[in-house]
């Protein structure tokens, strides 16, 4: 048998002619990576209507997805717009010009019970971090009697605080007069103003309104238990069409939360733009007390619900044959929960 040549027997020519030969191959298979890549980094990015119903410390994991280009990472086009109230973004989901919202659980289950085309995928906040703030001179629960206290809408999150504060001082609606007057500004505006004794409100808002004088006459995070404040829904119809779309809308959330609790500085800066808070104190606070409320699974909760459908009830009697299961598809969560995602988003660095 013939043997092979040693390298070092080679003729220059022939070893100078493997080397351009390597070369070409090695260049060859750069550029197919750098057009691999391009085509990744310009590959069309798949439109999804999102809506938040609150300029609230519960909607600023989403404004900071949107601000760090998460959304785009996970191959999204999705500026988040805001929908005051949550009957009204409700709406707008079941109707279709919203494909995915952040809406408070209250006024997204009472459409489910309706028959509204609406169903729970996830959740944000699965409690109700809300404070009745009053003026200083109200001390206690008689005081309040005829006074005027701000919401943002009927059958909101704001409204269903209200109705644990009232009752946890011992009071009924009928007691006060519970005006509706839209977003946080307007709230604290009529405070600060005097035109009403009390609001509804979620940190960093309660933290500027004690700054100002006002004092929590009820924290309603301490009397609500587990009843819930902000979900994520969608239509059962959308969901069903576009599964892969939410599966990534989950995935960037998921990286949303996390790299706003790991980065507090640049968290707080964007929460404070998005809030127009001027007061670092407040915004700090808001902060602090928000990321052990962020779930890292982003799963909505049942027993929430539960008690949600408990409360519809009081005024909706076919919320008592509705079971919180019916109201809920878990289905993207639970693809990524088998895939590792969470597991390896957590242990990442």
């Amino acid at each position: 048998m013939e043997q092979a040549a040693h390298p070092s027997q080679l003729p220059d020519a022939d070893i100078n002619q493997g080397v351009a030969v390597m070369k070409c191959l090695a260049l060859a298979v750069a550029c197919c990576a750098l057009t691999a890549t391009a085509a990744a980094a310009q590959a069309p990015l798949t439109k999804v209507r999102v809506a938040y119903d609150g300029f609230s410390m519960t909607s600023a994991p989403m404004i900071y997805a949107d601000k760090q280009g998460i959304f785009r990472k996970f191959g999204l086009d999705a500026a988040p717009v805001f929908v005051e109230g949550g009957s009204t973004l409700t709406q707008a989901v079941v109707g279709g010009s919203i494909d995915i919202a952040q809406n408070g659980y209250t006024p997204a289950a009472a459409a489910a019970v309706q028959g509204a085309d609406i169903v729970f995928i996830g959740g944000i906040s699965n409690k109700l971090p809300f404070q009745l703030v009053v003026k200083s001179s109200i001390t206690k629960a008689d005081e309040l009697k005829g006074q005027a206290i701000a919401i943002s809408r009927y059958g909101s999150s704001t409204d269903q605080a209200a109705d644990f504060a009232l009752k946890a001082l011992g009071l009924t609606r009928s007691d006060v007069k519970i005006l509706q007057l839209g977003g946080p500004p307007t709230r604290v505006a009529a405070a600060m103003s005097g035109q009403i004794a009390g609001t509804m409100e979620q940190y960093p808002d309660t933290a500027e309104l004690a700054r100002q004088g006002f004092h929590v006459l009820v924290d309603v995070t301490d009397v609500a238990g587990d009843y819930p404040n902000t979900s994520y829904v969608t239509s059962r119809t959308y969901l069903k069409k576009n599964p892969e779309v939410v599966k990534r809308f989950f995935m960037a959330m998921a990286t949303a939360v996390r790299d706003y609790k790991r980065n507090p500085d640049e968290a707080i800066r964007i929460t404070r733009k998005f809030l127009d808070v001027k007061e670092e104190a407040n915004a700090k606070a808001a902060y602090d007390a928000y990321v052990k409320v962020y779930p890292d699974d982003l799963r909505p909760s049942l027993k929430g619900l539960a008690l949600v459908l408990q409360e519809i009830g009081t005024k909706e009697p076919k919320a008592a044959s509705v079971k919180p299961e019916q109201l809920v598809d878990t289905s993207a969560l639970d693809a990524l929960d088998r895939e590792g995602f969470f597991k390896n988003l957590l242990a990442s660095h």
